[in-house]
């Protein structure tokens, strides 16, 4: 299938100057008698944000950079926010994951109502209620799995149990997880079953996480103009989650992330998220319209849809947290990081990344929402 590769100049250019240089006027959309300000949403969603040790967001407007911001600190040695430093994305790794697996969907004899049976290694212990799943139901989170650990003992374990939950909404890591097996099978059945065949076990699954791991670069990223990365710390540029004031500021490290990626843990900049939702939504480099039209209709990678000012929001959100305190859920003295990227009506787009956490997590789409409802003026 081809995309028409149409680049987004501005962004190429911004790209090329490290991307600080922004244009930061007003672009502004009429409706009815009202215009949206972008610089007042990023007031909106500065004060919102105020509590945080740093963040760092990105607003484009019609395929082009509008706005940008950056605060405080990334990490506990006091390295300054920046919109080019590397965090682990959490689960908006879930839409890259989706935006992958479409991209499949008009091209093989595969539908989001197949089943995925067929496309899970065939060296598996599968139960007949996993085998019988369909991609919609691990894509939309009604497949009635359960749990969020992602490793591949966790993943066969899963496979191989009767599921007996309700086949409702329940937000589960391992649905999205699965297709760093199902996809590489989805690329090439041929070259799969020949490296099942041939390769030791724990090989063979070091292979399939590589596989994916290319399969995302190729398919997404690689057509939004972003380096080939993967799901690893970034040596000497990553960001860390940490505490928020007053407690103690104390931070953690990601880890690797390359074992158990698929419903999290993509390593990119704030930056190239603002890259990634730009051009699912302004060009068709990474999906066709029939693609996106499919993803949106579906909410395949979308987890945050909800109506703004002007029409629909579509959203995914990230959140990761190591519990330091050792009193259950989130708290004060826990250390963790939220992102988000998110397609807005006015043609407009933002990807956040927070560099700690306080007392619960943030509710990012009410703020979101909020911000954005209020950045209309006459």
């Amino acid at each position: 299938m081809k995309h028409i590769a149409k680049p987004l100049t501005l962004l190429m250019l911004a790209a090329i100057a490290g991307l600080h240089a922004c244009k930061k006027d007003d672009l502004p959309i009429q409706s009815n008698d009202k215009k949206f300000s972008t610089s007042l949403f990023k007031q909106n969603l500065q004060k919102a944000l105020s509590g945080a040790r740093g963040y760092q967001f990105v607003i484009t407007q019609n395929g082009q950079v509008a706005d940008t911001a950056v605060y405080g600190i990334g990490t506990v040695d006091g390295v300054k926010s920046d919109l080019n430093a590397f965090t682990n994305i959490a689960s908006v790794t879930k839409t890259l994951t989706a935006a992958t697996v479409v991209q499949y969907m008009l091209q093989k004899d595969v539908t989001i109502d197949s089943k995925i049976g067929p496309w899970l290694p065939a060296s598996w212990k599968v139960h007949d209620t996993i085998r019988k799943l369909t991609f919609k139901e691990l894509m939309t989170h009604t497949s009635g799995i359960r749990g969020d650990k992602t490793e591949w003992e966790s993943l066969m374990n899963t496979v191989s149990t009767t599921i007996s939950a309700p086949k409702s909404m329940k937000y589960s890591n391992i649905n999205f997880a699965l297709f760093r097996a199902i996809l590489p099978k989805l690329h090439d059945s041929a070259a799969f079953r020949s490296k099942e065949l041939h390769m030791a076990p724990a090989d063979f699954r070091k292979w399939m996480s590589q596989e994916y791991i290319r399969l995302v670069n190729f398919h997404v990223l690689s057509k939004a103009g972003i380096p080939t990365r993967g799901c690893a710390p970034v040596t000497g540029k990553m960001f860390m989650m940490m505490t928020e004031a007053p407690e103690r500021l104390i931070g953690n490290d990601f880890g690797d992330w390359t074992e158990k990626c698929g419903g999290g843990g993509w390593v990119l900049t704030t930056m190239e998220m603002s890259r990634v939702i730009t051009y699912l939504t302004h060009t068709n480099n990474i999906l066709s319209p029939a693609e996106r039209e499919l993803m949106d209709n579906n909410k395949l990678g979308w987890i945050g849809v909800f109506p703004v000012n002007g029409g629909m929001a579509y959203g995914h959100d990230g959140a990761l947290m190591v519990d330091r305190n050792k009193i259950d859920g989130v708290n004060a003295g826990d250390v963790g990081i939220q992102t988000l990227i998110i397609r807005l009506p006015a043609k407009v787009e933002l990807a956040v990344g927070i560099n700690s956490i306080g007392d619960g997590w943030r509710k990012v789409y009410d703020i979101v929402a909020l911000a954005y409802n209020n950045s209309w003026e006459k």
